[in-house]
């Protein structure tokens, strides 16, 4: 199946969630790429759609991950942020967070692809909204 379904970051403190993801993703057309830094999942969201980051994380949060990755982008970022998480609570806040969307069933790689899948209709939909004005802008 080819990649160009879209760019997908995922950041994890474990290795073998990332891989699970990878794998799950990657068999869906995604090209996924993985990371437990901070910092190489900040350089790697500038060329990403989606990122896709765990809330538990050993020193810190996802929100705390998320405010430093946002301040690192450009202004024309089209990345989109999905919180990883099998807790309830904090999925229910991803806005407060500042994320765009949360992703409830962790471990669940079948229903993760499916939601994955839903939020690149919704990013390519964007996508096409983009192009459309700066056509209008350009004609």
């Amino acid at each position: 199946m080819s990649s160009e379904r879209g760019q997908v970051v995922v950041m994890d403190d474990s290795w073998l969630i990332l891989e699970k993801i990878r794998e799950s993703l990657a068999l869906a057309g995604y090209n996924v790429r993985t990371t437990t830094s901070l910092e190489v999942a900040a350089k790697l969201a500038k060329s990403s759609d989606l990122a896709v980051i765990d809330f538990h994380m050993p020193g810190m949060n996802g929100k705390e991950v998320l405010e430093h990755i946002k301040r690192t982008l450009p202004a024309d970022s089209i990345c989109q942020f999905y919180l990883y998480t099998s807790d309830p609570e904090q999925a229910s806040r991803y806005r407060v967070h500042g994320f765009d969307g949360a992703f409830l069933k962790k471990g669940d790689d079948g229903a993760l692809t499916t939601q994955v899948d839903a939020v690149f209709r919704t990013i390519s939909l964007r996508k096409m909204a983009l192009r459309m004005r700066r056509e209008r802008r350009e004609a």
